[in-house]
């Protein structure tokens, strides 16, 4: 199952809906629409993508997903961004990496990144790359990807219990402390189809933060169980 967050990607949704069925042709998508004021739900419908809802929020609307795909016994489960920026042509090679890991993550940084990337993005990326790193005791070059691919354990864990606010960096924090095997295969990545990144706005600063915060709480949590 692949798992789509959408808010207001009304001219964009439709399209990676289309380009995830025709790679993965009979997979179910499903699209969780949190808080659009466009008709992001109406074109991701069109395109045949099942519609969820949830309350405003990325991670509120993986929530929703990982419990729909978990309560429909999906054997896995990949999540995309549905502003274009994540190729769907990178599916099957994400699926293929599950034969070796329990998460894998799509990164830009691995190899060449597909797009030109703003410097202060770039640095921010590293520097929460860093400290998730040194908090796992593993190599990890891109935390804020939402390109992922998760096995049935993984799934059923994050259907249970996921964060609601902030799911980046302390997802992959959580999943190396629980011992799963996380792995990272290299993708290279477009330029978003249009719209606003969740990352260019004014709460990001505090996203930031608030994502360095639950990397070590989720550390030092694991730790003390």
């Amino acid at each position: 199952m692949v798992i789509l967050p959408a808010r207001n990607e009304g001219p964009r949704v439709g399209l990676v809906v289309a380009e995830v069925r025709q790679v993965l042709p009979g997979v179910e998508v499903v699209v969780v629409e949190n808080g659009s004021q466009d008709d992001t739900a109406e074109q991701a419908r069109r395109a045949g993508a099942t519609v969820l809802r949830s309350a405003e929020g990325y991670a509120l609307a993986q929530r929703v997903g990982f419990a729909y795909a978990h309560a429909k016994r999906a054997p896995w489960c990949a999540t995309l961004d549905a502003d274009g920026q994540h190729p769907p042509a990178a599916l099957p090679r994400l699926l293929a990496a599950l034969a070796g890991a329990d998460l894998v993550v799509g990164s830009r940084f691995l190899d060449s990144p597909g797009y030109p990337i703003a410097p202060h993005r770039r640095l921010a990326n590293s520097a929460f790359a860093a400290w998730a790193s040194v908090l796992v005791g593993q190599p990890l070059t891109d935390v804020t990807s939402g390109l992922r691919a998760m096995g049935p354990e993984v799934l059923a864990a994050f259907a249970a219990d996921y964060p609601s606010d902030v799911a980046d960096a302390n997802v992959l924090v959580r999943a190396v402390r629980a011992g799963w095997r996380v792995r990272e295969v290299p993708v290279a990545m477009r330029a978003r189809a249009g719209g606003r990144s969740m990352h260019d706005h004014p709460r990001s600063a505090w996203f930031a933060l608030r994502m360095l915060q639950l990397c070590a709480e989720e550390r030092f949590s694991a730790a003390r169980a």
